[in-house]
């Protein structure tokens, strides 16, 4: 288990991301790496930095990285992607009861339609079919898989295969493994799927501890974008966030 306090030190700022707690993990393949951690861990990670370290908002991040101020010794930041009901559910109360402060990035298309990613799609997929039979044009990705070893092991074949790709549209890549495996919808996992309504993340921005950010509007991979698409994909999250939550 990794002792998260082994990354703050006296010469700047350890920054630790977050997605999102849930109750327990209940699930053999969906949530395998951990995305989503269990609520004990996350309260036991929370406690630990409290205890050796000095928590920080990222504008003092940017305040110090400006030379405007500067950051306390083991200085720690906390944040949090893609905008999970979760996040305000179950992970602002720890942070308050601590007086954490924390950043939550939104996924503005994830809470205007409550959409997956393309990675919890596949997990869906291939969690709920079991045996699964795969023929991609990426290599390792031809088989069959029944076995939650195997299953897991696929999963990391597939991320691996998919962010190495910059040609690859990974939602597109998602559409092909549910069409080769016979799904047609997702029916959304209270915990690993829901994400927030609007008036949930402008509730979270008006709580002085907590501040919102953009994290692009269809969670693409941003380095793989075209200049025009990255720009599409930057405006509109910014623009969702103002005219949804004021920020």
């Amino acid at each position: 288990m990794t002792a998260y306090a082994s990354w703050l030190h006296d010469g700047g700022v350890a920054i630790f991301l977050f997605h999102g707690v849930i109750g327990r993990q209940r699930h053999a393949v969906r949530n395998y790496t951990g995305k989503h951690l269990p609520r004990d861990r996350f309260t036991a990670i929370l406690d630990e930095l409290c205890r050796d370290g000095v928590p920080v908002s990222l504008a003092d991040v940017v305040a110090a990285h400006e030379g405007r101020r500067a950051l306390p010794p083991r200085a720690f930041a906390l944040t949090f992607d893609d905008g999970f009901e979760n996040n305000y559910s179950i992970a602002a109360s720890e942070l308050r009861a601590r007086r954490l402060p924390a950043t939550w990035y939104i996924t503005t298309g994830f809470v205007d339609t409550n959409a997956a990613s393309w990675t919890d799609m596949i997990e869906y997929a291939v969690e709920r079919t079991p045996a699964v039979a795969l023929t991609l044009p990426l290599p390792g990705l031809r088989g069959t898989y029944a076995t939650i070893e195997e299953k897991r092991a696929l999963m990391q074949t597939i991320r691996q295969a998919v962010k190495e790709d910059p040609g690859l549209d990974p939602y597109a890549f998602a559409g092909e493994v549910w069409r080769q495996l016979g799904v047609t919808a997702m029916d959304p996992d209270a915990e690993l799927d829901q994400k927030m309504s609007w008036a949930q993340v402008r509730a979270l921005g008006q709580d002085p501890l907590f501040t919102i950010g953009g994290h692009g509007r269809t969670h693409r991979i941003l380095e793989y974008l075209d200049d025009r698409a990255l720009e599409e994909e930057v405006a509109a999250s910014l623009d969702a966030l103002q005219a949804h939550a004021g920020i």
